[in-house]
């Protein structure tokens, strides 16, 4: 999706999924209700793996192919990935694809709140047009995860000020 957008030498998948882990642990840590740490880990180191074989192809494409044979060609990139591989592994997938748990939306909404912050470091390094990320409804979706809100309208206001992270971040 970074490349569409115009920026050369994006972020790698593997560091994608290191950061949505440490947003998700975040989330995990600081919110009250009872969270299974180990699934949320689970869920999110694995949760882009069909990517590994589909590469991340960009929502535009993804509108054009049509949702279900994505979700079709996803799941079968996650079946042959995860052949050989404990039922943990494409159960980790399913959870993040179906929304299945508290867990599997933490996730979720990790994985936007760290795809906003990645457009904002874009946008601020002057590599790309970010806009559609930002006029995205969806984006902003909290998945009803307690204290996303907050860092979901934390984001959209640096982005509309255009301003960066203040040290104060939290």
């Amino acid at each position: 999706g970074w490349l569409v957008c115009g920026v050369t030498a994006p972020e790698t998948i593997a560091a994608h999924c290191y950061m949505v882990t440490v947003i998700a642990l975040w989330f995990a840590d600081h919110i009250e209700e009872e969270v299974d740490v180990e699934r949320v880990l689970r869920i999110a180191l694995l949760h882009d793996f069909g990517e590994t074989l589909l590469t991340d192809l960009p929502r535009p494409v993804k509108r054009f192919v049509g949702r279900d044979a994505m979700r079709e060609a996803e799941a079968h990139a996650v079946d042959v990935a995860f052949e050989d591989m404990p039922d943990a592994w494409p159960n980790a997938y399913r959870a993040y694809d179906e929304l299945d748990s508290l867990e599997a939306r933490i996730v979720k909404v990790s994985d936007r709140i760290q795809m906003l912050a990645k457009s904002l470091q874009y946008i601020h390094q002057g590599r790309g047009d970010m806009r559609r990320f930002w006029r995205t409804d969806i984006n902003f979706d909290d998945f009803g995860v307690p204290l996303a809100r907050a860092v979901l309208d934390r984001l959209r206001r640096h982005y509309e000020e255009q301003t960066w992270f203040d040290s104060d971040f939290d």
